[in-house]
């Protein structure tokens, strides 16, 4: 069964899931917020962050270096066209999404963000996921670099004694209230890249050149423990 990676944003799926898209199984990218922002009003401060002067050449030159990023794993990502949230005036309906993301990936393994530091395009898409399991897909969620490191990985993830003085579990359990999951509860399947898989991730992700300033100087994103583990939960229906 194919797997469907739901990357809100043009580079989640290679920051989160570069152990799937190199490997040998059938894998497909779906940018979830992968729309053209032409006539927006918003404020688009992360293009402003970025050095972007024009949102719409901006979003022109990540899609470019989304394809060349997935080349590397000889994948190709397909784009719906919803505004990523830093261009909208107004969210868009669960039920609209999710209607696309059905429409778009009708079969497989649905592969969503957990949305570990609540970003709401992260969130939504995960809302949009756990509606699909609802309908009866099989949903899985992985955990969303950077995001998930912001203090680094829980104690439980690693397989180490907790820090009684920092405990990331914490983080992640409040990103989930609400949603009925624990994440400690679940089957985690972690992946610990090898020095060989880890240096073609890094330059696929060096492959984001407009985005990769703020997020190591956000996230220290090239850290080793930063893209060097990767974990996801295969949900049950």
């Amino acid at each position: 069964m194919p797997a469907v990676i739901l990357s809100p944003h043009l580079d989640d799926a290679v920051l989160s899931l570069w152990h799937l898209l190199a490997g040998d199984g059938e894998v497909a990218v779906l940018n979830v917020f992968g729309g053209s922002p032409e006539g927006h009003r918003r404020d688009a401060w992360w293009d402003r962050l970025t050095g972007a002067p024009d949102s719409v050449a901006r979003m022109a030159e990540r899609r470019a270096e989304d394809r060349a990023a997935l080349a590397l794993a000889g994948r190709e990502p397909a784009d719906l066209d919803f505004l990523d949230g830093q261009y909208r005036d107004a969210e868009p309906r669960l039920e609209t999404l999710v209607d696309r993301i059905a429409q778009a990936a009708p079969e497989g393994l649905l592969l969503a963000p957990v949305g570990l530091d609540r970003h709401r395009d992260h969130v939504l898409v995960r809302a949009a996921a756990l509606e699909l399991q609802g309908r009866g897909r099989e949903v899985g969620l992985y955990a969303d670099i950077p995001h998930a490191t912001v203090y680094g990985w829980p104690a439980w993830i690693l397989g180490e004694p907790p820090d009684p003085l920092l405990d990331p579990g914490a983080y992640w359990e409040a990103a989930m209230a609400g949603t009925g999951i624990a994440l400690r509860d679940l089957p985690a399947d972690v992946r610990v890249l090898t020095p060989e898989a880890l240096e073609r991730k890094v330059a696929a992700v060096r492959a984001y050149r407009t985005q990769l300033p703020a997020l190591e100087a956000q996230f220290g994103v090239l850290a080793p423990e930063v893209l060097g583990r990767e974990v996801t939960w295969r949900l049950t229906p």
